[in-house]
């Protein structure tokens, strides 16, 4: 059989700085106990405010892969 499934999981990352760091964050986290991962969709963007400034940046990304 050559079909191609895959599953998908919802992680949030979160970082300091961007909300590029906080899906490079979720990503490289995963990836330590996710193999295969082949692609991911971020589905939301969110942040902490502390002392009224943006403190955290928040990503909620759906990782991708492939079922073997």
């Amino acid at each position: 059989m050559n079909e191609k499934v895959f599953k998908k999981i919802r992680v949030v990352g979160c970082s300091p700085e961007s909300y590029q760091k906080a899906v490079e964050s979720a990503v490289v986290k995963a990836g330590a106990s996710v193999h295969g991962m082949a692609w991911f969709e971020v589905v939301e963007l969110r942040g902490a405010i502390q002392d009224g400034k943006a403190s955290e940046w928040q990503a909620t990304v759906e990782i991708a892969f492939k079922v073997e």
